[in-house]
This record gives C-alpha cells, sequence and structure tokens, in this order.
C-alpha cells in the first residue's frame, strides 16, 4: 500500500483518525522488529526485510550493538481490513484512504535500561502505547520501567505478547502449559498497573521483587486451599470471584487489548479473529465466543454447549483458547519438524483457510520449512492489520485522549502561577489556551501550543532542501531539529513563536526572559531515517522543526503568545549517576572540545556536562553503554577531536548511622551536639544530627517533583517565607502580592497528594522507629535538603517557653511530648567550634576546627559553663516552623511563617526587656552597696574602691552610650525619640530573620556538600536551635573595648560613640554582614554534626538481574561475589534449564560487570541492570582497632586482615580526584634507607 507525503498531509486534519503510538519493551523483546513489520504494510521496505533490516536504527552503533539508542518517529497510514483482501492491499484507491484509514505516528523507543531517558521523550508525544513483552523471558526489569513512564503521561496501553514461536520450537511447551504461561504474563502486567494505581510500591525495583513473593504467597495459599476445600462448592464459589477481579483487570484478550504474536515470523492475533472465524461453524455469535475464548471454558461437543471448566475437570479439558487458537498453530509449527512434509501439510492447511489468492506455490515449494511456513502465517494472522487494528479500537486519538492527559500536562493554575495576582485579560487567555488544550482543537484561529521533547542531531547534508535552496557550507555540520508534537492551533513554517521555558511563570513580569521570541525554520515530517517537508502541521502531530537550536536546550514549550501557560516537564525514570572527566588530547583544541560538550549536552535529553572547581569537564550518564554512547558521539560527530577519559567517576552520599540498620555486633554511638558562635559573638548555635531510616529517605528521594510544591512561592529565592510579609508593610492577605497568610499556592489535588505522601512517611516512621522520636521529628519538619528538595530535613526549633530559659537558667516548661532543649544538653556531650576571625583564647588562628584537641574542647565547655553560670544576658530564639509537616499533613494548624514570625519577635522583645529590667536592678543594687561601702574605707584601700568606682562609671558610660546608639538607629530607620521601644523592635525582628535565613542557606550548603568528600547528604535530620548574646552585666566593658578597638582598626578617624555604635550593630564593618556570619557557622556546625553523628557512606544500588544457565551459574555467583553483590533469590524459569538470578549490585562495582559476566560465562549469562536505591554502607571510615582482639579480627586498616578499609578507601579516592588533602602514608615502610653511590 503506497503512501505519499499529500496524503499525510490531508489525513493529518482528521484529528479523530490519528493515531499517536509508541512501542515499549524490554531490550531484545522484538520492538524493533515489530515495527519493521508495520512498515512493511505501507511498502516503505520489502516484507521479506522485516526484522533484519531494522529501519528504525538508523545510527551505525544501533546496527553494530543491536539495540535502539535513540527513539525515531514515522507515519504510517492504515486500512481496516486491507492486508485481509484477495488482490491484496494495493487496491485500496486514494478516497478509501481518506474516508477510512488512519494516521499513525509510531515512535520506536530504546529498550536498554541506559536509554530510559528516551522513552520518556516518547511517552510524552503519545496517547497510546504498545507494550511488548516476550513470551519466555516475561516481565523483565525495563519492563516495569516503560509501565511506570507510561503510566505517569497518561498513556493507554495494549499488551503485545511476543516470541510465541519460542513457546513452540524452543521451550517444547504443550498448548495447555503455553495457555498457562501466557496467562501468568497477563497477571504479572496487570499486577504492576495495579500497584501502580496503589501506589503500593515506590520504586520498580520493588515491584520486580514483589511479585515474586506474591507469586509464591499465591502457589502456597492455592496448596492450602485446595488441601482445605477439596475442589467442592467453596472452589467454585472462590472461581466466580476470581472472575468478578479479571473483569476489573487493566489487559485482558476479551476485551480485544491483548494481542499474541511472533514478530520473527509476522503474524499475530487476537482473540476476536477467531471467534469470526469460529462463531459460524459453531452456531454462535461471535460477540458471546469472543468471551468464552479466554478464560476456564470448554466447547462439549455432545451438548454443543459452551461449558465453564469445574476445579476437578482441569487439566483434562482444554479450554476454548487452546482447542482453537493454539492447537491449530502448534500444529502448523509442525511442519517445521525434521521429516516433516512441509509443503504437503502447509498446502492442506491453505486449503483450509482459503489463503489460496495469497500464498504462490513458489512459497510453499520454498526449501526452508520455516520460509514457508512464514509465509502462509503473514498471509493468515498478518501482524500489522491485527496490531493496528487493536490501536484503532482501544487507543485513544489525540481528541479523546487529551482531557485525560490535560491534568498531567498542565499542573494546577494555582500553583503555576505561584499567587501572583492575573489580570481579567491573562485570565480570559489562559482559559481559552486551555480549552484548546482539552479539545486539541486544530482550529487555525486556536493558541497554538507545542511541546518540544528533545533536540534531535542531523547532519546538514541529510535536511531535504527547497527549489533553489543552496546547500549547507559544511555538508558534516550538524544541525537541530526540534522533535515536538503540536497540542492546539496550526504550526506554520516561518511563524513568530515564543519559546517557553519550564519555570516562566505568565503572571510574574520577573519572569520575562524566560519567554523568548523566534521565528521557526523548515517543519519536518520524520519518516525514520528520512525528512519530509511540511508548510504547516495542526494539532494531534508530532513533526520536527528547525530554527529553535539557539532558543532551547532539551525541551521548552512553544506557543503563538507569551501569556500562556508552559507544559510541564517530563519525568525521567533514572538519574546520570555514571561520570568521566574528559580532556583533549592536545590543549590548543579545548575550544573544540568545550563547543563539542555544548552540543552533546543538547543531542541527549539526560547528559549532563558541567565543570568542577578544578577545571575539569564532566560527562554524566546514566550507565555504562549509555557513557560509552556519549563519548563517541563527542569524540566523533561534536567535538571531533582525540579525548583522553578519566576512569569512571561514581557518585556517593554522606549520611550517619542508623541504629536500627547497624549488625547486631556494632554498638550505636550516641551523636553529640555541636555548637558554634558567630565571629562576633552575638549567636551561638547547637546543632544535633539525627538519621533518617533507609525506607524514610528513599521514599524522600524519590518524591523530590512533590517536595518541589512545598517550596512554591514568590518568596522562595533569598528570603524565607516569613521574612517578605514581615518586613514589608502590612498589606492584606491576597495572592497577588505573595502574602502567605492568603492563598496557599499548593491546594486542590496537589495538596490532597502532599497530605497522601505525608500519611505515607508518617507510616514509614511508625514502622521503622523503635519509638516515638521519630514520629514526633517529622512533625517538626520545616524544610528539606538540598535545593529544597533532598532527603533531608531541618527541623524547627521544640516548643518551649523560651522566656523562663533566658531569665532563669533553668529548663523550660515545654508542651507534652517535646524534644529537650539543645541549650541543656550536658557539657561532656558538647563539641564547641571555635569562633573563626574572633580574638579570644577558645583555638589559635588557623586551626581548623575539626583538629581541635580534647583538652581544649574540655577547656571551652568548662569555659563556656562558667559564663552561663555567671549572669549572661542570652535571649532563646525559636527558629522556624513546621511548614513542611504542615503541607504533608503530619500536624494540624494554619499558622504562616510571618504570624510565626511575629510571635517570635514579641517573644525576643519580652525576653529583652525582662534582661534589661533584671541588668537594671542588679546595676542599681551594686551602686548602693557601693555608696554605702565606701566612707568606711581606710586610706590603704583607697586606690582598690576608686577603681570598682571607675569600673561601675565605665560600665554606666558604656550602658549610656548604648542607649544613645540604640536611638541613633531609631532615627536611622526614621523613629523618633519617643518610638525608641518600636524602632528596637524592629531591629530584634529584622536580627530574628537575618538568623533564620542564616541557618536556612547555611542548611542548603552542608546538605550539597558533606564533610567527608564534599559529596551530598542523604536521610539526616538536623535539630538546630539558636540564642542571642546580648553581653554580659559584669563583662560589658571590657567586651565593648575589644570591639571599639577592632572597630578603630578597621574604620581609622572614627571616634569612640561611633564604635559603641557599631558593636550594637553587630560589628558588621568588622566581620562582614550578620546574616553571613550566621550562614557560616551554621554550615560549620551542621557539618562537624555529621562527623560527631557517626558518619557513614551511602552507595547507588543496581538491581541486577541475570539470566544463565545452570552450566554458567558458578561462575556469575563467581563475578557477583568479586563485585560486594548482595544476592536476594534464584529461581528456575519454567520449562527450561535457566535460572534467574536477582542481586543488589554497587554502581561503584558495576563497571566492566557485562564483559566480565559474559567472558566468565562463554555468553551464557545476561544481565540487565535498573537503579534501585541508595543505601547506607555499613562500614565506618574512621574505626580504627585499638585492642589485640579488635587486630586480631579486624586487621590494621579496621575492616579485615589485609583488607584497607572500603567506606575509607572510597572517600579518600573521592578527595583525590576533587583535590582535596588526603590522610595518607607517604613512607610505606622506613625499616630502611638503601643509598646509591654517585661515582663521578
Amino acid at each position: 500500500m503506497d503512501v505519499d507525503v499529500r496524503l499525510i498531509a490531508e489525513l493529518q486534519r482528521k484529528t479523530d483518525r490519528i493515531r499517536n503510538i509508541c512501542v515499549l519493551a524490554h531490550v531484545d523483546h522484538g520492538k524493533t522488529t515489530l515495527s519493521d513489520h508495520l512498515i512493511a504494510s505501507n511498502g516503505l521496505i520489502h516484507p521479506r526485510l522485516a526484522g533484519e533490516l531494522r529501519y528504525m536504527d538508523s545510527k551505525e552503533e544501533e546496527q553494530a550493538r543491536g539495540i535502539t539508542m535513540k527513539s525515531s518517529s514515522i507515519s504510517l497510514l492504515f486500512v481496516p481490513g486491507a492486508a485481509l483482501r484477495p488482490d491484496g492491499p494495493g487496491t485500496v484507491s486514494r478516497q478509501e484512504k481518506l474516508d477510512q484509514g488512519y494516521l499513525v505516528n509510531l515512535i520506536d523507543s530504546p529498550g536498554h535500561v541506559d536509554f530510559c531517558s528516551e522513552v520518556s521523550t516518547a511517552a510524552r508525544l503519545c496517547d497510546g502505547a504498545f507494550v511488548v513483552v516476550d513470551a519466555v523471558e516475561g516481565v523483565c526489569i525495563q519492563t516495569h520501567a516503560v509501565l511506570r513512564q507510561a503510566f505517569e503521561e497518561k498513556v493507554r496501553l495494549c499488551l503485545v505478547i511476543n516470541k510465541v514461536d519460542r513457546l513452540i520450537l524452543e521451550l517444547r511447551l504443550t498448548p495447555l502449559e503455553a495457555y498457562e504461561r501466557l496467562k501468568s504474563i497477563i497477571a504479572h502486567v496487570n499486577m504492576i498497573i495495579s500497584a501502580f494505581h496503589s501506589e503500593r510500591y515506590i520504586s520498580e525495583a520493588d515491584s520486580v521483587l514483589a511479585y515474586e513473593d506474591a507469586k509464591a504467597a499465591h502457589a502456597d495459599g492455592a496448596a492450602h486451599r485446595q488441601q482445605q476445600n477439596g475442589g467442592g462448592e467453596e472452589a467454585e464459589t472462590e472461581e466466580g470471584e476470581e472472575e468478578e477481579e479479571e473483569e476489573e483487570q487493566e489487559f485482558s484478550p476479551e476485551k480485544g487489548n491483548v494481542a499474541f504474536a511472533s514478530a520473527y515470523d509476522g503474524w499475530a492475533f487476537r482473540i476476536s479473529q477467531f471467534a469470526e472465524m469460529y462463531a459460524a461453524k459453531m452456531g454462535c455469535k461471535a460477540s458471546a465466543l469472543e468471551r468464552a475464548l479466554w478464560g476456564e471454558y470448554a466447547y462439549q461437543a455432545k451438548t454443543k454447549r459452551i461449558v465453564r471448566i469445574q476445579q476437578s475437570q482441569y487439566g483434562t479439558v482444554k479450554p476454548l483458547f487452546v482447542q482453537l487458537a493454539l492447537e491449530p498453530l502448534w500444529k502448523a509449527y509442525g511442519a517445521c519438524e525434521p521429516g516433516e512434509d512441509h509443503k504437503a501439510l502447509l498446502a492442506k492447511m491453505v486449503a483450509g483457510l482459503g489463503l489460496g489468492g495469497r500464498v504462490t506455490e513458489r512459497a510453499l515449494a520454498h526449501p526452508e520449512a520455516r520460509a514457508a511456513l512464514r509465509a502462509v502465517l503473514r498471509a493468515w494472522l498478518p501482524l500489522a492489520d491485527a496490531t493496528l487494528q487493536m490501536a484503532a479500537e482501544h487507543l485513544p486519538s489525540p481528541v479523546a485522549a487529551a482531557p485525560d492527559r490535560l491534568p498531567r500536562l498542565l499542573p494546577p493554575r494555582t500553583l503555576a502561577l505561584k499567587g501572583h495576582e492575573v489580570t481579567q485579560q491573562l485570565a480570559q487567555l489562559l482559559e481559552a489556551t486551555e480549552a484548546a488544550l482539552r479539545r486539541c482543537s486544530a482550529d487555525p484561529e486556536a493558541p497554538c501550543v507545542v511541546y518540544v521533547s528533545k533536540m534531535v542531531a542531523v547532519p546538514a547534508n541529510a535536511l531535504p532542501r527547497a527549489t533553489g535552496e543552496p546547500g549547507p557550507a559544511n555538508p558534516a555540520e550538524e544541525r537541530f531539529l526540534a522533535f515536538g508534537r503540536v497540542f492546539s492551533g496550526v504550526l506554520r513554517a516561518g511563524q513568530a513563536v515564543h519559546v517557553l521555558h519550564a519555570t516562566y511563570n505568565p503572571a510574574d513580569p520577573a519572569t520575562g526572559a524566560e519567554a523568548q521570541a523566534v521565528a521557526l525554520g523548515a517543519l519536518y515530517l520524520m519518516m525514520g531515517r528520512g525528512l519530509e517537508r511540511l508548510q504547516e502541521v495542526p494539532a494531534g502531530n508530532v513533526l520536527a522543526v528547525a530554527g529553535l537550536d539557539l532558543a532551547i536546550l532539551k525541551s521548552a514549550t512553544v506557543a503563538s503568545s507569551p501569556l500562556c501557560r508552559p507544559l510541564a516537564p517530563m519525568l525521567f525514570q533514572s538519574a546520570p549517576i555514571v561520570r568521566v572527566a574528559v580532556e583533549p588530547a592536545h590543549p590548543g583544541e579545548m575550544p573544540a572540545l568545550a563547543e563539542g560538550l555544548r552540543l552533546l549536552h543538547r543531542a541527549d535529553p539526560l547528559v549532563q556536562v558541567s565543570v568542577q572547581d578544578t577545571g575539569e569537564h564532566v560527562v554524566a550518564a546514566a550507565g555504562e553503554i549509555h557513557l560509552e554512547t556519549c563519548i563517541k558521539d563527542l569524540r566523533e560527530r561534536f567535538a571531533r577531536v582525540e579525548l583522553l577519559v578519566s576512569p569512571p567517576l561514581v557518585a556517593f552520599r554522606e549520611t550517619v548511622a542508623c541504629p536500627t540498620e547497624l549488625p547486631p555486633e556494632v554498638t550505636p554511638k550516641p551523636p553529640r551536639v555541636v555548637e558554634a558562635t558567630t565571629p562576633n559573638g552575638a549567636c551561638t548555635l547547637r546543632v544535633r544530627a539525627v538519621p533518617l531510616p533507609a525506607a524514610l529517605a528513599v521514599a524522600l528521594d524519590q518524591h523530590t517533583s512533590l517536595l518541589a510544591r512545598l517550596s512554591g512561592g514568590p518568596a522562595q529565592a533569598t528570603r524565607t517565607d516569613a521574612e517578605q510579609p514581615l518586613l514589608a508593610a502590612p498589606r492584606p492577605p491576597s495572592p497577588a502580592n505573595g502574602d502567605l497568610a492568603g492563598t496557599d499556592p499548593v491546594a486542590g489535588e496537589d495538596a490532597q497528594s502532599l497530605e497522601a505522601f505525608g500519611a505515607r512517611l508518617a507510616g514509614l516512621a511508625r514502622e521503622e522507629g523503635k519509638d516515638t522520636r521519630l514520629d514526633s521529628l517529622l512533625q517538626r519538619a520545616w524544610m528539606f535538603g538540598p535545593r529544597r528538595t533532598g532527603p533531608n530535613i531541618l527541623l524547627a526549633s521544640p516548643p518551649t517557653t523560651t522566656h523562663a530559659a533566658a531569665a532563669d537558667g533553668a529548663s523550660a516548661a515545654r508542651q507534652e511530648g517535646a524534644s529537650s532543649s539543645l541549650f541543656e544538653a550536658p557539657s561532656g556531650s558538647v563539641y564547641r567550634l571555635s569562633k573563626q576571625g574572633q580574638h579570644g583564647r577558645a583555638h589559635a588562628h588557623g586551626a581548623a576546627p575539626q583538629e581541635a584537641a580534647a583538652a581544649a574542647a574540655a577547656a571551652a565547655a568548662d569555659d563556656g559553663e562558667e559564663q552561663l553560670q555567671q549572669g549572661a544576658r542570652q535571649a532563646v530564639l525559636g527558629l522556624g516552623f513546621p511548614k513542611a509537616a504542615q503541607k504533608l499533613g503530619l500536624v494540624e494548624g494554619r499558622d504562616t511563617g510571618s504570624s510565626h514570625a511575629r510571635a517570635v519577635a514579641a517573644e525576643l522583645a519580652s525576653q529583652v526587656a525582662s534582661l534589661d529590667l533584671t541588668t537594671t536592678e542588679h546595676a542599681q543594687h551594686g551602686q548602693q552597696a557601693q555608696h554605702a561601702h565606701q566612707p568606711q574605707q581606710d586610706g590603704s584601700s583607697t586606690g582598690e574602691g576608686q577603681q570598682n568606682g571607675g569600673a561601675a562609671a565605665s560600665h554606666q558610660g558604656a550602658a549610656a552610650s548604648g542607649s544613645a546608639a540604640l536611638r541613633e538607629a531609631a532615627s536611622a530607620n526614621g523613629a523618633t525619640p519617643q518610638e525608641d521601644s518600636g524602632a528596637a523592635a524592629h531591629s530584634r525582628n529584622i536580627e530574628y530573620l537575618r538568623v533564620e535565613s542564616g541557618v536556612v542557606a547555611g542548611f542548603q550548603m552542608a546538605t550539597a556538600a558533606g564533610p567527608l568528600c564534599d559529596e551530598p547528604m542523604w536521610g539526616v535530620a538536623f535539630e538546630v536551635e539558636a540564642r542571642l548574646n546580648l553581653g554580659d552585666s559584669q563583662g560589658k566593658e571590657a567586651e565593648q573595648a575589644d570591639l571599639a578597638d577592632s572597630y578603630l582598626q578597621a574604620s581609622p578617624g572614627c571616634d569612640t560613640s561611633d564604635a559603641a555604635a557599631a558593636s550594637l550593630r553587630l560589628a558588621e564593618d568588622v566581620y562582614g554582614p550578620f546574616s553571613g556570619q550566621v550562614t557560616s557557622a551554621a554550615r560549620q556546625a551542621l557539618r562537624r554534626a555529621v562527623l560527631e553523628g557517626d558518619p557513614r557512606l551511602a552507595e547507588a544500588l543496581f538491581l541486577c538481574e541475570v539470566s544463565t544457565s545452570s552450566e554458567a551459574l558458578s561462575g556469575v555467583y563467581a563475578v557477583l561475589g568479586r563485585r560486594r553483590a548482595r544476592i536476594l533469590r534464584e529461581e528456575m524459569r519454567e520449562g527450561s534449564d535457566y535460572f534467574i538470578v536477582h542481586a543488589y549490585l554497587p554502581a561503584e562495582a558495576s563497571f566492566g560487570f557485562a564483559d566480565e559476566l559474559r567472558r566468565r560465562s562463554s555468553g551464557a549469562a545476561a544481565a540487565s541492570l535498573l537503579l534501585s536505591h541508595w543505601e547506607r554502607l555499613q562500614v565506618d571510615p574512621f574505626f580504627v582497632p585499638t585492642t589485640e582482639e579488635d587486630r586480631e579480627e579486624f586487621g590494621e586498616e579496621g575492616q579485615g586482615v589485609g583488607v584497607p578499609n572500603l567506606a575509607k578507601r572510597l572517600i579518600d579516592a573521592v578527595r583525590r580526584r576533587k583535590g582535596l588533602p588526603v590522610e595518607e602514608k607517604v613512607v610505606e615502610s622506613a625499616t630502611k634507607q638503601r643509598t646509591r653511590a654517585r661515582k663521578v
């Protein structure tokens, strides 16, 4: 059936008869072979080359490796019943094609785990998908991943069980055994979809393992029921219940959305085809027979009735599917048996089926029985007709799919606009655009919205040119085309459009730079390896666009108007965790390498290119094969220079040991409290690191997109959510001004999803925590990090009566169940950091906090306790409020950042007033005592009395100068002397917000680069408390004198009154901004808290699935053992001698795994890897054996005799690569020194 571009252009306007379909499957399950047969049905390739040509694999490396690496698109025509016409599909007229034909935009996607990002780009552009599963291998790792991606993108699915011929010729199963295997595959896929709906499993790795457990539990339960029931009436009732459950399954052959196929032989069928074939012979309706063709139904020849098979009859009575569908196929494949006369057998079959007009005598006389059989089966059950008919009936058109997919493509408006004010004109335009997207309107006047999922690199000489257009100056130059889909309106060549990036907000003028005006170039129809030019493309079609290479990096939304919301970004199922550093072999080629890296970053949707602080250019990819292809493209296509590639760099995470995860023989170490003071001494922070259980950290790590909604709002960039409304003038709460007391940007469906996720976190906390402490800590969740979406939690200060704690120094009254204050921790469990840059005797200048001696720390602790006992004037701050816990539904309340900040400021003012009153009373009492005692002094003590009086006078003078400075600060803020108290309160509000914002910034910085090797943190919760040091009632003179001296040294020409004013301004002229001092102190304290909390390294684990023969099983275990793999289970595949081994493999040990496995098993084993989760490495990197027993058990290195400490080895390798200092022995053996005589 011939198809031309003009016919496709006309069909593109018939939106209701368009099907956008992608093919999803595990690697080597037959996606590309299936696509070849669909392409052959349109006459683009010869049917005999289908499955061998691999038409959609256009890259040379794809052909060499035999796997698909890039998703590619092609447009096909399908006319129902054309393949079954006696004269062939060539007799279909053009008018029939226009009236009855379907336009199928087919996208073939990769099946390898390393290229799952290409699956995401394909799923975003499609409304339906074929999920292909190997009948022998069943559901594999990547099958789980593609099902998850399709589910997230709201793509409707049809199931194709491929390679049924292998059940006949390789496994030698009987039709009944094959039927049971096909049933188990369908049940497995249905279980995965059901798990996605119920969210029972967080990751694909969990669902892979859960199916095996469920299968074993089902087998045990069936055996137990059989013993109890004995196949009686209760068993029949149970079968009826199972039948009701099957009606709710996603995939079921009687629904028509399951096809059984052999892409290699080119045939496929659905049970509706056999129902139509046998309905007339059996004297029943085809629809009734179709319902009975799948399930436990049999045909009674005597009564000519279809009856249900009882459990006692199972195994002796054949189901209808076996009798009518599978047995004829098994009989046909009997022609391939040695010694069979395949020509006679197939000729009889052709005559019985009436295929004489479509199968020639020459085809039947082929010397190879398989080739002759292939000709018969392709004429009887053509693959393209069965699969495309299934797509036309069960997969939606763009118009039908648009309402279901719109909630995924466009997030709620309140969340997307982030609380900004929406004008009436903007609201009307946004509503018109959303209405056009909901209808998939192809009206030329409708707003045009296009989503570009990736950029495709094409050689310049491969682009078709218009008549008279000159050729490219450099034919080998790479040109980038935007691969996308029109979701509404009509896109025309040369049209002026606006490129909207994911962060663009049409209601926020500050994001106007995110909307870039561009004039489109040519439009192309992608036809696999070729391109065809188009003048316009209506809604519902995929296309390639030129002219957007300078405006789009990877993906974006293209709209005809800037007053449009960008579509939601895509979700990728893997992360680029494998990295290498690249540099040119010749330094002079560095500009070419930089340009090549820029092109590579644009050409691949998942690859990441970055420049480290050391100047290294790092390329990050999803896996080993993905990395190899990226380096090959960089060397041969983009940079065209010789490269030097470093060994793979693996990402790690830093964490603290969790007591519930430690081995029984290891005693957990209680975390210590770390204290840090700002250089000016005005603020003291205390921090403690608390571990989060692995299940809780994994749940947070895998829902970063959901956590990102918690930080939505206009005040999230540099200030906390409480700072903006507190510093500004009072305003009425409204979404326009962004006041958090107004409309919450997280509302509606998002609020429900957040609360559901919070309920899951609370459940995990109750399951993992041995006591209620973890649950109570979650109720204080303030924010997450790093980047406000990571698996680390910053906890708000516990509810305390801070006034009592500050005034009396005693324990404060607390709410029931609240945690005790960190400032009440015993001095022996507190580690104090030195105040960097401050004159004092805590530490010498230049000494690192980590190198402080134990004696110095103890002395500092004693000094600190003495200072606390000598009447220090301190005010405790209540840092943060449980914003994240509220939005996750972990705590009740409608508190906001602004109301919390005002409450803390009021409490701070109350504390300061009480402290000032106490100080004044002490000062007055001291003066009265001094005047009463001074006349009784004799002459010998006159000097001492004058000295004491001078000290008191100096103290009063300092207090007076402080009051003057406060008045000066109030005047600077526009306050009169009568408004002095209000100015002071405003100043205290500002200082509180500066402390809070500094703690938040320090938390984000510390969690982004931990103390072990500057890797991000994982699974750590931080308790942080702060207090303001307002000065001592006895030593204030000396403190202000020191501050005045330092101020005068930094600012010559200033008098002492200015110095006193500067001391009240927190000495920012000397030490820098106060918020920066708090940030630095918080960062150091948080990093040190990890070291004091029993630090650990966390590594990424792959779920490894190895398929191997029994002879190679020992070699597989040897390879897994050398690479620190943890075996999970081993099972034997049904009907064969193949074994399936599941194991967790560390990412650090995964490089070269496939090659070594292939070499040790002589090619009999194959492995698939799927990124599973992060896990703590239960090795203390700082463990040093101190006793003889420890040395005998663990060796000198602390892990085993002759084995170096694994965690320390990994940390040192990362530190050495990053240029950080590494503790290592320079001289390994110094017992003997050899010298070499130098003879002249």
